[in-house]
């Protein structure tokens, strides 16, 4: 009997099965707060683990009572059939994976990414795989990285190169990639019995948990990576004394790797070295109740046990110091100590460590969309009936509360900021090694996080992004001089490229405004918080030397465009009417590009334009709050006022370039509506020319071919409920669904798993709802049609404000605003079309 054709036995078995289950199972029943399967993950190897002929996938797709297969499955596959490490970015096909799973993937990274139950602190977490015969944990630590500063450029635009150089095996004088530290293997070697299979997220515990029957044993699991302690906890336990035994290893990515199971200490480890020189220890402490454990090559047999704790502490020598040259105290120290640190705490005092610390974050919000709140139906056939249906409030709810979950467990104060996959990657090679991508991917990340009252989640980024100042620089003193200028021109600030990494390394192709846009999270940090120590002491100084660098690099038009070039070379501007009313000394980024189409090398495009335009205006504002810079910030306010401006096209569209070019395409990136979302200058109520114009570009944008990835139906979710259109932004939202998200939530480009669309999508959510970026709290200024009624507490508004709503039928029926600290001062609201001044109030009024 296989997984796929047995769902009526099995979901009838299970509703007994579940009645046999702990209080922990039980009790989560609402659609928002769990991503959930009543079917076994499969565990085959994803990339290349080394499993030493220890443990193996012969129960997957399987129930007890099923015969086991000859392994390997195909014993010989075809010639022409493409194996993974001839294309592991592409849908290729491999027979053992197909065989393994009837034909529902047809590789095993598509099983990586679409079973996968994330969990994770920020800094270590693991993409967990309960399975029917066996669990795998597949281990990451964010700061594991090949590769290094990436010096140098290759031709005279200024690029780096990049392509292929995610590999483990890239030294300190490359890019690199994100680095797995390996898997730690649960086996049980046996399967467990239909209908009694369940393995969920628990998201507003912030754990990952399994139940499955074997042997008439009943086999519940709970995992969780604790920020307070910062271990990696699993704990299995029987229904019935002595009912548990189970094979443990660790598998190995890297051939160099090594693994060690001593049994007067009870512990597993794993260590690596990378050609880069950064270091990676895992090490599990095995602690067994009422059974025993008995050790092995590299592995411990757990026999007859009650109950199995697994603290697991993973390290790396990284430190995010480019002084240090980003090495510090080695990874065996440093998991000796965390171990040592929890050595007398049982595992309910971990747990409860942990839910308390998560339990303050996550607790701060709540959403409740309008739903008969009956979580029957696992979140991977819900997800099948929303493709269909497209209206499902529930699941919007619960993509949302994703949306928070990952926001807490990939990104804390402390550790690096999240890349492309979150700090979650199962492979050597990951997609662009897992990196920062600067053009809309690594923003994306971070836009939900002051939304989502989670502030000191956004720390992550922003602490990287300082530390990172004087490596950036030396990057920019060598793109200015590979173009032909002076390093000097750089003064003290800095650009970044498309890619870059934890050592200050950057690869591919400059992109120019970049970080200037990532000024604009340190301002929106600053916005939400109210924080003028933050201003004065962090965020200014990074706006101030940013300006400083385009102060210096701007580019001076003539009259009618005179000096404008187009890849890189001058271009006629007679031929180009729309360049005649270009007046004399306006100033254009120059060599720019629109990510990630059309011609590079050119002046003035509006991407560039609007983000550096954001950046002067918004550290005008931060020189007048912190009452500094007076003189300066006026001849700053002046050059804004000369920045070649948004323009209309032919066709009624922003236009993208200063030449006119056809607005009609599928391409994924909204790259000229930047000015709309996440910036502000262009808005209904004091641009309403140039916002309809935006409007325009953005219909013209189609939603078919290369645009389905999940970042573009995000960023245009967003756009949609700036225009306060919540029917267009909640078509994007089921666009995503449809097209570019995954059995278990997770979202994709295309088919690389790429987390970026989860953040955003819940970022659209919360704009659909409420609005602060005018200086006005727009309360439900474009809510979804079918959200007909619903609340959200602690939704958070620029001004330290938090803001609670409750609607029906479209409308507000009450609201509330509070503050943090008492105020006397007003704020202004719109509520139901009405403009109303109130004073917060704190919680304890």
């Amino acid at each position: 009997m296989t997984y796929k054709n047995d769902w009526i036995i099995r979901h009838t078995l299970l509703i007994a099965a579940l009645a046999s289950a702990t209080v922990t199972v039980q009790a989560r029943q609402r659609i928002a707060d769990r991503v959930w399967s009543d079917l076994p993950a499969f565990t085959q190897v994803i990339e290349n683990q080394n499993e030493r002929r220890l443990t193996s996938d012969r129960w997957d797709g399987l129930w007890e009572g099923d015969t086991p297969p000859r392994l390997p499955r195909v014993a010989a596959p075809s010639a022409t059939v493409k194996r993974w490490w001839q294309g592991e970015d592409s849908d290729y096909l491999n027979e053992e994976t197909a065989a393994a799973t009837a034909g529902q993937y047809s590789n095993p990274l598509r099983i990586w990414e679409q079973e996968s139950y994330l969990a994770g602190n920020g800094r270590i977490g693991a993409s967990v795989l309960h399975g029917s015969g066996r669990d795998r944990y597949a281990l990451n630590e964010v700061s594991f990285w090949s590769g290094g500063r990436n010096g140098g450029t290759i031709n005279s635009n200024g690029d780096k190169s990049f392509r292929g150089e995610n590999n483990p095996y890239v030294g300190d004088d490359g890019f690199g990639g994100a680095q797995p530290v390996g898997d730690l293997i649960v086996d049980f070697d046996t399967p467990a019995a239909c209908g009694s299979f369940l393995r969920q997220i628990i998201l507003d515990e912030g754990l990952v948990t399994s139940a499955a029957r074997r042997r008439d044993t009943l086999i519940e699991s709970t995992t969780f990576c604790s920020h307070p302690d910062q271990v990696m906890v699993i704990h299995y336990r029987a229904d019935r004394p002595q009912g548990l035994s189970a094979r443990l290893l660790f598998v190995t990515q890297r051939d160099e790797d090594t693994v060690s199971a001593c049994q007067a200490t009870r512990r597993l480890t794993l260590q690596s070295r990378l050609r880069n020189g950064m270091e990676c220890m895992a090490v599990a402490d095995i602690r067994v109740h009422g059974g025993t454990l008995t050790p092995g090559e590299g592995f411990f047999t757990v026999d007859n046990a009650d109950s199995l704790t697994i603290v697991t502490a993973i390290e790396t020598n990284y430190v995010m110091d480019h002084a240090r040259r980003f090495r510090g105290e080695s990874p065996e120290i440093k998991t000796e100590a965390r171990l040592r640190a929890v050595d007398d705490t049982g595992y309910n005092r971990l747990l409860l460590r942990h839910q308390a610390d998560y339990r303050q974050l996550y607790g701060r919000q709540e959403l409740t969309l309008n739903t008969d709140d009956t979580d029957t139906i696992p979140t991977p056939r819900r997800l099948a009936a929303y493709r269909t249906a497209g209206h499902d409030p529930a699941t919007d709810n619960l993509i949302y509360n994703f949306g928070r979950y990952l926001t807490i467990t990939s990104s804390r104060p402390g550790s690096l900021p999240g890349g492309l996959q979150g700090l979650w990657n199962a492979r050597i090679t990951a997609p662009w090694g897992n990196d920062y991508h600067s053009n809309i991917n690594f923003q994306m990340l971070y836009w939900f996080a002051e939304a989502a009252n989670l502030p000191e989640c956004h720390r992550a980024m922003l602490d990287y992004l300082r530390a990172m100042r004087e490596p950036n620089r030396i990057a920019t003193r060598e793109y200015l001089e590979a173009i032909g200028r002076k390093a000097e021109d750089a003064a003290d600030g800095w650009i970044v490229y498309t890619s870059h990494n934890p050592f200050g390394g950057h690869g591919w192709q400059v992109n120019l405004p970049g970080s200037a846009w990532y000024a604009l999270h340190f301002w929106e940090h600053f916005a939400f918080t109210s924080d003028t120590t933050y201003l004065r002491e962090e965020a200014y100084p990074v706006m101030k030397e940013l300006c400083h660098y385009w102060e210096r690099n701007l580019k001076q038009l003539g009259r009618g465009g005179q000096g404008f070039e187009s890849e890189y070379r001058p271009v006629d501007t007679s031929a180009y009417p729309e360049l005649h009313d270009i007046a004399e000394g306006t100033l254009v980024v120059p060599n720019g590009w629109s990510p990630e189409i059309g011609p590079r090398g050119e002046d003035g495009v509006a991407h560039d334009q609007q983000i550096v335009s954001q950046l002067f205006a918004n550290t005008v504002k931060a020189a007048g709050i912190l009452r500094t810079d007076s003189l300066w910030a006026a001849g700053l306010s002046e050059k804004l006022g000369r920045m070649a401006p948004p323009r209309i096209g032919a066709k009624g569209n922003l236009m993208e370039w200063m030449i006119d070019r056809d607005p009609v395409t599928d391409h994924r990136h909204t790259s000229h509506l930047f000015a709309v979302f996440p910036g502000n200058a262009i808005n209904s109520e004091s641009t309403p020319l140039l916002a309809q114009a935006a409007r325009r570009s953005l219909e013209m944008r189609l939603t078919s071919g290369d645009s389905r990835r999940a970042f573009a139906w995000a960023w245009r979710a967003c756009l949609w409920a700036r225009f306060g259109e919540g029917g267009k932004a909640h078509e994007m939202i089921e666009g995503l669904v449809r097209h570019n998200m995954l059995d278990n939530l997770l979202t994709t480009q295309n088919l690389p798993l790429q987390i970026d669309g989860n953040f955003g999508i819940a970022t659209a959510m919360h704009e659909m709802l409420l609005q602060s970026h005018s200086g006005v709290i727009q309360l439900l200024p474009a809510p979804a049609p079918g959200w007909t009624s619903g609340s959200i507490r602690g939704a958070k508004a620029r001004g330290n404000l938090e803001v609670d709503i409750s609607w029906n039928e479209g409308q507000v029926t009450r609201w509330a605003v509070y503050s943090t600290a008492p105020t006397d001062e007003t704020v202004t609201v719109k509520v139901n079309g009405l403009y109303v001044q109130t004073t917060p109030r704190t919680r304890a009024d």
